[in-house]
């Protein structure tokens, strides 16, 4: 009621707001999930409950899951956390007449729904907001890996000397094992890592003449630009590492 965010372990929320253990878990895991899967920041995610007053007449509990957006002045909703009760299939049961009860294991009722709803405009707007970044020499949306477009950018150097054949075999070996790939061979390299980053894709990979001599590439992180090399035998395993979150530094000598 005072407008702060108070951290509460699970246990106290069931106790001391005396929430059902269902419901709790449900705020749990949808906490999980916009803070480890779409990767909102701790402190820009919260859960608001509505007041009786606030809430439609036939939902007992009524939290939104709220994200702090800066260009809309604050906390918005962008889902909600509804227990209806009974009151669905009871409206059911009394417009058609058919009985809406079960019964498990020697007890008749009728079941209760909880609704969870979610805006994907809302949380599109909310992802978009908050990754996205307009710096001196670059637009980019640093979204987490799973969320990016695709898993890697790769390119040849130049369009010539055999590059970009060298690029296509590694666009292949990637593509084998599983990941998506977008290749692009137009314009300046540097044009092409913005390109990427304005997309949000969070590993690029050049083929350049070193790569001709010694088989390795270069692996490139979109939110700190630095580069490292990377044999290609073993670029499939250091991207995976990467793309699930192992900072770059701890996966080869830093060339840039």
């Amino acid at each position: 009621g005072n407008g702060k965010i108070e951290e509460m372990a699970c246990r106290d929320v069931v106790k001391r707001l005396e929430l059902p253990v269902f419901y709790v878990y449900y705020m749990a895991r949808i906490q999980q999930f916009y803070l480890d899967i779409l990767g909102f920041p701790r402190e820009v995610f919260r859960f608001k409950e509505l007041s009786e007053e606030e809430r439609a007449f036939y939902n007992k509990y009524h939290w939104d899951i709220e994200i702090n957006l800066e260009s809309l002045g604050g906390f918005r909703e962008v889902g909600g956390i509804h227990y209806r009760t009974d009151h669905d299939l009871k409206g059911h049961q009394r417009v058609s007449g058919e009985s809406m009860e079960v019964n498990i294991e020697g007890r008749k009722f009728i079941p209760h729904v909880l609704e969870l709803s979610f805006g994907v405009d809302r949380n599109l707007y909310a992802l978009l907001e908050t990754f996205y970044a307009e710096e001196k020499e670059r637009t980019v949306f640093r979204f987490p890996g799973g969320l990016s477009p695709f898993d890697v950018g790769v390119f040849p150097l130049v369009s010539k000397d055999g590059l970009p054949e060298k690029a296509k075999e590694v666009y292949t070996l990637l593509k084998k094992h599983g990941f998506s790939v977008f290749y692009d061979a137009s314009g300046s390299i540097g044009r092409r890592y913005r390109r990427i980053d304005e997309i949000g894709i969070k590993a690029g990979i050049t083929i350049d003449y070193q790569t001709l001599q010694d088989n390795t590439v270069t692996l490139r992180d979109r939110d700190s630009m630095k580069q490292i090399r990377v044999r290609t035998e073993d670029l499939s395993d250091v991207l995976r590492r990467f793309l699930s979150g192992e900072r770059i530094q701890r996966l080869g000598e830093i060339i840039n």
